[in-house]
Parts: structure tokens; C-alpha cells; sequence
């Protein structure tokens, strides 16, 4: 009789398995695995077989696949915002990757596991989902030491690996799986620049997908973990992107301009507990919102959110909804229209300066644009999408007391052109293109090549944030830095409460001795960005001689993930005070955090470094440390110029002719001939010094120091 019971209550668990059943419980554990950028047509558990994903395809074996699973937003941050909260943008108040962030009175996703007695833990691989966002909320562990030597750079382009990401997860993971746990595991290989390592560079011509061959490895060596640990079987796991990625269907090769389906649909892979519903595929559309209630339903945490659960969808309880996107994108960044987004059924409106219809089961690459001949389809889908749009300002202060800051700066009080007056950013894909061109020129140094492009890129439209931005680091690079400051505030006008702006308005003043203007612009830091924020304010202090001050400010730095940055202004601060070993010890504390964090260089790192060991009389170990600096930045003049004195008090005046030569060679600018005068004249040789200042006035007839030291 007992086992005649025990048949039929596993017979009973067994159809509940089949129905779909899944038994809500605060004991099973979640992972998120979110693979940035990954268009779902580019993996073969949805038809493409342009690439090999057996991980993900063994994963979509034990899984609910959703074929039609789409973002909110074609964008990192906000698209995250959406999954963790269970709201649209313009709820949870993240609008765009850069000035806004998550708000604090949407409840998240971690937060409420936790409260349900969640152990929480998280590592992000791009700078764009940094603690300050605010999306670090709720988490126990949230690591995001992504890059920290470059947390000023382009923040889109400033990353981690994978692997090494996903070794942090597993660290996290097997201390914490005692008890029910929630992981988001944030990966971003598929993003731009595409450049997978081998074998996958030279397996596949293309290298978007040789991207998505190798985080497949990434994702297949962390299932094993998984399966290693026994966790596998009994967590949900979730697996899906933010948003697609253009690649040159509509005209856009990248993301965040248009909001076409490559943009928008991504893969959603939802492994059950014990493999409910395991090889089930769902047609009906869903959305990325869907995640928040599912994760809240199966683990039975309490959540109120307006998204429903894909296990409802699943079941076939969803199937006449529409999802709403967005894009500010363009507006913010270039001063081009927005765009909103409505799908209804296997209708696609695009609503812009001029609307976009399409039948996504007729015409799934939408080719043929319906919106004129199918009038009334697309007047009905206007006023359907019209609750759904809210308007968006640009990044703006947060307090009255930073409202007041920036306004004494003069940020405050230029208005933005109305949206109807905005350009259709289909029609600008061509200027989208000259500036891949001219932010390509830049990346790879050709900074004179750059500046033409990029000067007659703000003259046709001046509120092109992006462009700003880099016409302001050219400008720096060449030497001119006046303009520089200039083009940093035209860009941090547009919008003052992004503060990697107010960041290089700070660092650009200070190097032009404006330490008012300076300090005042990296007081406006402080919050969102507090480690390079004090690190500027303590090198402020230095310039003016308030050692006191300067040490104050890099030790309150010091205590934020920029680390590396506060070790080096110590190590200025004791170069100043002549304890050269101690700046010494600081430098080496700096090189070893980098090498722990597998960060990469930082300007001036080995540069100070070298210069304790020449002051310490160390000439041979200083020659190293310089041409280290020469090697890892052989534009930067700074370390020529003490290698050459170097070489020259040594009597090796060969090569310290070779590297003047060797300077103007990597690094043709006015900075580069201007490091040489000065080095030359500072060893007595006048001639010398007049030849390369006039050298350098022949190629930069306008530049103004030049000028001056060619005439004396």
C-alpha cells in the first residue's frame, strides 16, 4: 500500500510538472545571466546557424524558450531598470545610460528577495551599470570594479571580461549557496569593440558572432559550476539580453538611435526548478518587465508591478497585450527626436518624425514601411501608444543645492528645442557615420585627422553631446587646452548632471592652473563619482600648496573603488615633501592594485614611479619604470622628456637624440614639440630647442606657445 501511495503522489508530481505547476518557495535559488547586446536572431536556439552556442543550446533544452521576448529600451542601464523593477523608464526614472539613475522609491528586484531572506549578489562587466546608478540596491555583494584605471574614458566602451566576471560570480556563489540565493551575472562580449579572442577571431568572419561563440564558453563553463555545486537542477535561471544590436539592417550599426526589431527582440531562457515545462516555446510576444513578476511568483516573494509573469504567458494567459519602448537616445546625445514604440499583436509602430508601420509576421525584417498605406492601422496604433509617453527632460540637477551650483557656472537656463522640432534620426544616419569616422580617428590617435571632422559635426549641430565630448578630449590631446575646457562645458550644458563631464572640465581645468574653476566643477562629482571626485579636489589642494588639504581629499578617495588614482596623488603628495621612498611605495601600491584588478594603464603611473627612483639615484631602475611609460603611452611626452635629461646627464646623447625622434614620430603635435624645446633648453642647448620650436611652428603655425618659443 505504501508504494501503491508513493506511485501516486510522484504520478500527481509528474503532471503537475506537465501542466506547468511550479510550487512557489523562498528556498529556491536565482540566477540572472544577461548577456549584453545579443540579438535573438543570431543564436541557433532561434534558427540562425551562423554560429555554435552549445551552452546556451543545452540550457534551451532544460528551458521555456519566449521567441518574442522584447526590451523596453535599447539601452544598458534603463533596459536593466526595467527587468529589476518591473516598470517602463519613465517609472523607475532611468531614461538613458548617462546622467540618470535608478530612482529610490521603485522597489527592486534584489531588495525584496532579501527581505524574503535572499542572500543577494551581483558582478557587472560595463562601467554603465556602476554602483552610483543606484542599481546596486538591495544587493549584499554588488561588484563593479570594471576598469577602475579608466572610469573617466568613454564609459561606454569601458569594460571587463567575461571569464574573469564570471569567477567572481562563482567565488560568491559557492560561499552564500548554503542558503536561497539571487546572483546577477552581467556579461558584455557581444558589444562593441567586437574583438573575441582566438580561436573564435579567426573561426567566424564575423566577429559580432565570434563574440557571442566565446561568452557561449563563458556561459558553459559557469553552468558546469553550476552542475558542479549541485545547484543546477533546483534554481531558476534566466538567461536574456538587454537589447540587439543594429549591425547595419536600418542604417545603424550599433544601438540606442532606432528602435527597429534587431534593436529590440532579444533571447529569454527560462530554466525552471527541476526542468518544469522543460522544451516548451512560447510565440506570443512578451517583455523584459515580465522577469520581475516571474522571479517575485516562483519565489515567492510579495511585488506589485503592472508586468505579468512568463509563466502566465506561457500558459497562454497573456496573449493580447502590447509593449511599449523607447529611445531618448538621440535626443540627449545628438539632438534628434526620440522615438517610442508599440507592439500590438504582430503590428510594429514606430512613432517618430515620420512613422514607421510594420506587419512582423509578414515582413519580420521590416522592409516595407505601412504606415502611409495603411492609415487607419497606424492612427489606431497612435492613439494606442499615446498613454504610454511621457516626456523625458535631460539630465538635470537633483537638489536645489546642486541646482544652485550649476547655475553660479552658468549650466542652468538654455532650453532644449522642443521634440517636434527635432530631426528624424533615420534621416541623420549618414551624420552617424561621420562620426564613427571621426570617433575612430580619435581612438586611434590620428587626433589632426579627427578635429576637422569633428569641428564641422557641432557647427551643423551644436547640441550633439557625444561630439562635444570627444571634440573636447582631441582638442586635449593636441595641446589645446583652453579650446578643450570650451567644448566640455558646450557638452556638460546640454547636460549638467552628467558628471564624467564635470570630471574632465575639473581635470582640463587644473592642468590650465584655473583652480577655482577646477575645485568647483569637481565638487559637483562628489556624489555620483566621490573616488575621482576627491582624487581631483586633493590634486587641487597639491597645486595650491595646502599639503593638509591635498592628503585629506586622496585619503577620502582611497577609500572608493578609484584607488588607484588616490595612491598616485599620495605618491605626488610625498614626491612634494621629498619622501621619495615613500612616493615610491605609493606608486607600487598603484601598479600591484591594477595588476589585481587586471585594470588597465594609467598616464603617469609608471612616469611618477620613475621619477622617486631617479630622485632616489636608482637611474637604471628609473630608465625602466619611464620607458615602461613610453611603451603603455607613447604619445604622452612627459616620460620622454625625464628619459632624455636622463640620457643626457649620462653622456648618452645618441639615444636621447633617437628618442626626440622617436616622440615627434608617435606623437606629431604641438605638446610632443613643445616637451622637446623645453627638455633641450633645460640641458643647455638652445639651438637645439629653437630648431624643434620652430619645427613644430611650421606644422602648428597657430598654436601660440610655439609661436612664443620659436621667437626667443
Amino acid at each position: 500500500m505504501r508504494a501503491l501511495a508513493f506511485i501516486a503522489a510522484l504520478s500527481l508530481l509528474l503532471a503537475s510538472c506537465r501542466r506547468g505547476d511550479v510550487r512557489p518557495s523562498n528556498r529556491t535559488p536565482v540566477i540572472v545571466i544577461s548577456i549584453d547586446t545579443l540579438r535573438s536572431d543570431h543564436l541557433p536556439a532561434y534558427g540562425y546557424t551562423g554560429v555554435e552556442t552549445p551552452a546556451i543550446d543545452a540550457l534551451r533544452a532544460d528551458s521555456i524558450l519566449f521567441r518574442r521576448a522584447y526590451s523596453h529600451v535599447p539601452l544598458t542601464l534603463p533596459s536593466h531598470a526595467t527587468m529589476f523593477t518591473g516598470t517602463l523608464p519613465a517609472e523607475n526614472g532611468a531614461r538613458d545610460n548617462i546622467g540618470f539613475r535608478l530612482s529610490s522609491k521603485v522597489p527592486s528586484l534584489p531588495e525584496l528577495l532579501k527581505k524574503n531572506g535572499y542572500a543577494t549578489g551581483g558582478a557587472v562587466s560595463a562601467f554603465v551599470l556602476r554602483r552610483e546608478t543606484g542599481m546596486d540596491r538591495g544587493f549584499d555583494a554588488y561588484d563593479d570594479q570594471i576598469d577602475p584605471a579608466n572610469s573617466g574614458a568613454n564609459i561606454g566602451s569601458v569594460q571587463r571580461d567575461g571569464a574573469e566576471t564570471t569567477a567572481i560570480a562563482k567565488t560568491w556563489i559557492e560561499a552564500n549557496s548554503a542558503r536561497p540565493f539571487f546572483y546577477f551575472l552581467h556579461l558584455y562580449e557581444p558589444h562593441t569593440p567586437y574583438t573575441p579572442p582566438e580561436p573564435y577571431l579567426s573561426r567566424y568572419a564575423s566577429h559580432y558572432d565570434g563574440e557571442i561563440a566565446r561568452v557561449d564558453a563563458i556561459v558553459g563553463d559557469f553552468l558546469a559550476f553550476l552542475k558542479e555545486k549541485r545547484l543546477y537542477d533546483d534554481a531558476l535561471i534566466v538567461l536574456l539580453s538587454d537589447h540587439g544590436e543594429g549591425l547595419g539592417d536600418h542604417g545603424e550599426s550599433e544601438h540606442g538611435l532606432l528602435l527597429n526589431r534587431e534593436a529590440l527582440q532579444v533571447p529569454l531562457i527560462v530554466k525552471l526548478p527541476r526542468g518544469t515545462m522543460h522544451g516548451k516555446e512560447v510565440a506570443g510576444p512578451v517583455q523584459l518587465s515580465d522577469v520581475f513578476p516571474t522571479i517575485a511568483s516562483v519565489t515567492a516573494t510579495p511585488a506589485t508591478t503592472k508586468a505579468i509573469s512568463l509563466l502566465d504567458a506561457a500558459k497562454g494567459e497573456a496573449s493580447d497585450r502590447v509593449i511599449y519602448s523607447e529611445t531618448y537616445f538621440p535626443r540627449f546625445h545628438y539632438g534628434w527626436s526620440d522615438m517610442h514604440s508599440l507592439i500590438s499583436g504582430d503590428d510594429h509602430y514606430i512613432q517618430a518624425p515620420r512613422a514607421e508601420l510594420y506587419d512582423l509576421a509578414r515582413d519580420p525584417a521590416e522592409k516595407k514601411n505601412l504606415a502611409v498605406d495603411d492609415r487607419r492601422r497606424s492612427f489606431a496604433l497612435r492613439a494606442a501608444i499615446a498613454p504610454f509617453i511621457r516626456e523625458a527632460a535631460a539630465p538635470a540637477a537633483v537638489s536645489p543645492e546642486e541646482t544652485r551650483k550649476l547655475a553660479a557656472l552658468g549650466y542652468i537656463g538654455s532650453a532644449a528645442p522642443e521634440a517636434g522640432q527635432l530631426p528624424d534620426p533615420k534621416d541623420k544616419l549618414s551624420v552617424a557615420g561621420d562620426m564613427r569616422q571621426a570617433f575612430a580617428l580619435y581612438e586611434k590617435g590620428e587626433y589632426e585627422q579627427a578635429l576637422p571632422l569633428l569641428r564641422a559635426l557641432v557647427a551643423d549641430n551644436d547640441r550633439m553631446l557625444d561630439v562635444w565630448d570627444i571634440l573636447s578630449r582631441t582638442l586635449d590631446r593636441l595641446g589645446q587646452t583652453e579650446a578643450a575646457i570650451e567644448a566640455a562645458k558646450n557638452a556638460f550644458r546640454l547636460s549638467p548632471n552628467t558628471t564624467h563631464l564635470a570630471l574632465m572640465i575639473s581635470a582640463l581645468s587644473l592642468d590650465a592652473k584655473r583652480l577655482d574653476e577646477a575645485e568647483k566643477h569637481a565638487e559637483l562629482a562628489l556624489e555620483a563619482e566621490p573616488g575621482r571626485a576627491h582624487d581631483l579636489l586633493a590634486r587641487v589642494h597639491l597645486a595650491r600648496g595646502d599639503i593638509a588639504g591635498a592628503e585629506r581629499e586622496a585619503r577620502l578617495a582611497l577609500e572608493t573603488r578609484d584607488q588607484v588614482f588616490a595612491l598616485m596623488t599620495l605618491g605626488r603628495i610625498e614626491m612634494d615633501r621629498k619622501n621619495f621612498d615613500l612616493a615610491l611605495s605609493y606608486a607600487d601600491r598603484a601598479v600591484a592594485f591594477l595588476s589585481a584588478k587586471k585594470g588597465s594603464a594609467v598616464k603617469g603611473l609608471h612616469y611618477l614611479r620613475g621619477d622617486a627612483l631617479a630622485r632616489l639615484g636608482r637611474n637604471a631602475d628609473a630608465e625602466q619604470s619611464f620607458r615602461k611609460e613610453i611603451e603603455l603611452f607613447p604619445r604622452d611626452p612627459q616620460a620622454y622628456k625625464n628619459l632624455i635629461l636622463l640620457c643626457v646627464t649620462e653622456g648618452r646623447t645618441e639615444e636621447a637624440t633617437k628618442l626626440v625622434f622617436q616622440l615627434v614620430e608617435k606623437a606629431p603635435t604641438p605638446p610632443s614639440y613643445v616637451a622637446i624645446s623645453t627638455t633641450l633648453k633645460t640641458v643647455g642647448d638652445v639651438r637645439g630647442a629653437r630648431y624643434w620650436a620652430v619645427q613644430g611652428l611650421k606644422k602648428f603655425p597657430a598654436d601660440a606657445t610655439l609661436r612664443k618659443m620659436a621667437a626667443s
